[in-house]
């Protein structure tokens, strides 16, 4: 074969027309020294750059990270003690001004419900009477305390009660009258302790006084149970029951409406009569003289108690507020010895 059809290899023809584009370029015009600076300067600096180690950047990090944490540190130090110093002062003002812890609270037992006669030192109506208290009345004044909404007792002329617990007191002079609801039975009694002895209620209205150094019980409803120095005496209803200084004690009739009763009534506590029915405040106004309420009719009784009432009678006794209520009805009423009788 001749050299045009084995024309050589491709290496040798590449070389062969590089070198012809080269003759026929001519002379290259040489490259600006600035220009060749600043490329140098350009290549000098990406090749810096991309020869550092790989880690290199997150070193920098770091440390750059430490430094604002111990800046920081020392920013907070400078401003630490300052600030806990303020703080301190503060806490201390706080617990100078706080007042000192109350003593324990203490346990109200009810509320003065009436006062009768010259008021002098005596607590006001609806101040409240607690544990610990001692209730004193002079020769012309009288009191009442109502206890649980329901229960009363009632202090005499001349009278001194301690308040032990909630249903539990003292008599140390004088004499009280004690009503402890109409209950016929009570899970615990009221008890009233005295030099003589100690007297505990069944559902009972009772009277309890000291006199001369005799131990005198009088029951108006119920029953009482007396103790004293082991000895065990019971009084029911209509009995008055006088104990000295021997353990025999001596036992008389009296009626729940006798004039004994009478100096109790002022010292009622007071029934409210808005919106309750006639027959609701008839029946109280009896028991409270010890009286039963009679109906001259079935009727009548129907009657009384589908009419409400308002208004007040804090001003009257029983049989006074009777009298008020009734004189705007077209009831009537009588006291027929033992029992109130409403009529046309």
């Amino acid at each position: 074969m001749n050299d045009k059809t084995n024309p050589g290899s491709a290496a040798d023809r590449d070389d062969a027309t590089m070198e012809r584009l080269l003759r026929l370029a001519g002379p290259r015009t040489p490259v600006p020294e600035d220009i060749a600076a600043r490329v140098y300067e350009r290549v000098h600096r990406e090749w810096q750059a991309s020869s550092q180690p790989p880690d290199g950047a997150r070193v920098y990090r770091h440390v750059r990270r430490e430094w604002r944490k111990g800046a920081a540190r020392q920013r907070f130090r400078r401003w630490a003690l300052p600030v806990a110093l303020a703080a301190s002062v503060v806490l201390a003002v706080a617990m100078f001004l706080q007042p000192p812890p109350s003593a324990p609270g203490r346990i109200a037992i009810g509320t003065v419900a009436r006062v009768a006669g010259e008021a002098g030192a005596l607590p006001a109506i609806g101040e409240m009477v607690y544990v610990g208290d001692i209730l004193e009345t002079g020769a012309a004044q009288k009191l009442s305390v109502l206890i649980n909404n329901a229960e009363s007792l009632r202090l005499d002329q001349n009278t001194t009660l301690t308040v032990v617990a909630r249903d539990e007191f003292r008599l140390e002079s004088g004499r009280v009258y004690a009503d402890t609801g109409d209950f016929m039975y009570r899970d615990r009694g009221l008890v009233i302790h005295t030099a003589m002895g100690s007297i505990t209620d069944v559902g009972t209205q009772f009277a309890v006084q000291i006199a001369s150094g005799d131990l005198d019980v009088a029951v108006r409803e119920g029953r009482v149970d007396i103790s004293r120095d082991g000895s065990e005496f019971v009084a029911v209803a209509g009995e008055r029951l006088q104990l000295g200084s021997d353990d025999e004690p001596a036992v008389v009739a009296l009626e729940p409406h006798d004039p004994y009763w009478n100096w109790t009534l002022s010292l009622a506590p007071v029934f409210d009569i808005e919106n309750k029915s006639l027959l609701d405040f008839l029946r109280w106004a009896a028991r409270e003289t010890g009286r039963e309420l009679e109906f001259e009719d079935n009727e009548l009784r129907m009657s009384a108690m589908r009419t409400d009432l308002h208004g007040s009678v804090a001003d009257f006794e029983p049989i006074e507020a009777v009298e008020s209520v009734l004189a705007a009805t077209n009831f009537r009423y009588r006291i027929q010895a033992d029992r109130i009788v409403i009529e046309r």
